[in-house]
This record gives structure tokens, C-alpha cells and sequence, in this order.
């Protein structure tokens, strides 16, 4: 089995004219790009490699490669709630918060004039489908559902390759009888502490009693039936892509 690599960042580099340091930065908080404005090399969908960064699409094209999706209701709600806490400065709060629902609508107002979305405070909502497949053909070697990482190390094991991960993405929300606790939580965070200490703070307040996984809860989360039906109908490409990853494992198991 090939030993996990440090990440080389010398493609991206060279694709913006700058020091691999300085990708490693801008992989982290995003970019400023000439005609496209702020984006985030992270999430840079396969038309935009191709047409702006010709080193990296090139490395992307002739490796083995991967995807996991996830299905499209849950999904988009975790979007919208990271959306909510990194720029509209929310801090944790539950699904069914009112201000999802109003957020998820918007996102979808912003969404329905985007062919192709890119912009930094919206990459969460690209579809999966710009990742994996372009101009109707499969770029990414196998795709898995998020949830089913025993098959993405099958499939690494039989490539010959190995990757750490590490990483719990997860998704954090209030308990009920915690929520009139975090408004007083917010104050403290926002104006009292320290932002280094904050930072520090925030995944250990988030792994607490008071917390639990939010995923559990999205079945029951109202969205509207215009948001419903545009999730259904924007991302129609991406629940086919998950149900495809779904039935990929069935047929491997069944195989066995």
C-alpha cells in the first residue's frame, strides 16, 4: 500500500503565479480572482479547473480519483447552516431555528440566477454533480456515500493507496433545553472572549452535553414548499449521482 503524502499545493501555485505558501493561505480563507471575484480554491468545481487552473485540472484528470455525496435535502441544510455561522455570525443554533428556513430561502432566490455558482459564501451550494461529472462525462473514478467510508477503504486498498482522515464533519446543534442558553453563549463569544480563545473554546462547547449531532433532526425541519421543490429540482443531478453511489455498494455487497 502507498504511504499518505503531505499535500502539494505546487499545482494551485502554479496556476495563480504564487508561492505554494501562499496557496496553502488561500486554500484556507479564499481568494480574490480576476473576473470571478472572492472564491475558494477548496471548492473549485471541474468547468472552472479546466478553464482557469490548467496544472491542477491536469493532476485532477490523470489521477485515481474520488468522491463522496451525500443525498440532497440534508445536504443543503448543513450548507445552510454553516452559511449561517460563518457569515451571518449566528454561533450554533438549532435546524429548526426560524432563520434557516428564511436563509434556505434565500440561498435558493440567489441560486435560481446561477448556472454555474462559484462565489466564496455559496460554495457550499454547488452541486455535487460540478465536482464529478462535466460535459456528460465521469471525471472522478468512484463515488460513495458519505457515510460509507469501510467502501471508500476498500476501494483505496485496491488502488493501491492510503489516506488519512481525520476530520469529523459531523454537524453540531443545541439540544432543546440548551437553546435559551445561547444567546448568552453568543454575547460571551462575540464581545467578551478573545477570538484566539473563542477559536479554542468552540469544539469543545460544541462536543458537549449540550450539543448533538444535527443530521438527526433535518427530517423534521419545515422548509417551505418552495424551497422543497426548488432542493428537488436544482439538485436533481446529485440524488441521482447518491442513489447511483448507493447502488454501486448494493451491487459490490451482493457480488461477495
Amino acid at each position: 500500500m502507498a504511504r499518505a503524502t503531505a499535500i502539494s499545493y505546487a499545482p494551485l501555485a502554479k496556476d495563480l503565479g504564487i508561492s505554494e505558501a501562499e496557496a496553502e493561505v488561500a486554500v484556507e480563507k479564499g481568494m480574490d480572482v480576476p473576473k470571478l471575484g472572492m472564491i475558494h480554491p477548496a471548492h473549485l468545481p471541474l468547468w472552472l479547473l479546466k478553464e482557469r487552473f490548467p496544472a491542477s485540472w491536469r493532476i485532477l484528470r490523470d489521477a485515481q480519483s474520488f468522491a463522496l455525496v451525500r443525498a440532497v435535502r440534508p445536504r443543503f441544510l448543513s450548507a445552510v447552516m454553516q452559511r449561517l455561522r460563518e457569515f451571518r455570525d449566528t454561533g450554533p443554533i438549532r435546524s429548526d431555528d426560524p432563520v434557516v428556513r428564511e436563509e434556505a430561502a434565500r440561498v435558493c432566490e440567489w441560486l435560481a440566477t446561477q448556472a454555474r455558482p462559484v462565489a466564496l459564501e455559496y460554495v457550499h451550494f454547488i452541486p455535487q454533480s460540478h465536482f464529478i461529472d462535466m460535459d456528460g462525462r465521469r471525471i472522478v473514478n468512484a463515488i460513495f456515500p458519505t457515510d460509507r467510508m469501510d467502501a471508500v477503504a476498500d476501494w483505496l486498498d485496491e488502488a493501491g493507496l492510503h489516506i488519512e482522515i481525520t476530520h469529523d464533519h459531523a454537524r453540531r446543534q443545541p439540544k432543546p433545553w440548551a437553546r435559551p442558553i445561547q444567546p448568552i453563549a453568543r454575547f460571551a463569544g462575540r464581545y467578551l472572549m478573545p477570538h484566539a480563545i473563542k477559536r479554542a473554546l468552540h469544539p469543545i462547547w460544541a462536543r458537549s452535553g449540550a450539543f448533538a449531532d444535527a443530521a438527526g433532526g433535518y427530517a423534521q425541519v419545515d422548509l417551505g414548499s418552495d424551497v422543497e421543490d426548488f432542493i428537488a429540482s436544482y439538485y436533481a443531478s446529485d440524488q441521482k449521482m447518491f442513489e447511483e453511489s448507493l447502488a454501486g455498494i448494493d451491487r459490490k455487497s451482493a457480488s461477495e
